[in-house]
């Protein structure tokens, strides 16, 4: 099980610490808290991150380039999609399963994205592509 966790900014670490540090020092001179600044701080470090792309790719109609939105799906991967679907035009998502390199889990990964008919409404790239780790 692969735990997810959410990755704050270093700027907006660093802000907050300012902020902070900027509240101490006024409490210490005997100032009135500066609202705004510490209002700033704690919105930052309470966003959430952007919201995942929606859309699909049509596997059918698809350029390289929008193969490539999704995840997991490079270049040679799109580039096989294409070749394939010349010969064999896709009739249902697991026919992916043809392709050299995507297996059960790729395709798991890919089948909220993709369809075999209809537009292509993916604009943006879906987090999630594999990462290569090199063994020594």
């Amino acid at each position: 099980m692969v735990k997810q966790s959410i990755a704050i900014p270093s700027f907006v670490l660093a802000f907050a610490l300012a902020a902070h540090a900027a509240a101490a020092t006024q409490e210490e001179a005997g100032l009135p808290p500066a609202a705004p600044v510490a209002e700033a701080a704690q919105e930052a470090s309470t966003e959430t991150p952007a919201e995942s792309p929606s859309g699909v790719v049509n596997i059918n109609t698809a350029t390289a380039a929008q193969l490539q939105l999704l995840p997991g799906v490079g270049p040679s991967r799109a580039q096989a999609i294409i070749e394939r679907r010349e010969e064999h035009p896709y009739r249902r998502p697991e026919d992916l399963l043809a392709i050299r390199g995507i297996g059960r889990s790729t395709l798991t990964r890919l089948l909220p994205y993709i369809t075999v008919d209809g537009d292509t409404t993916l604009t943006r790239p879906v987090p999630g592509g594999r990462t290569t780790s090199h063994r020594r």
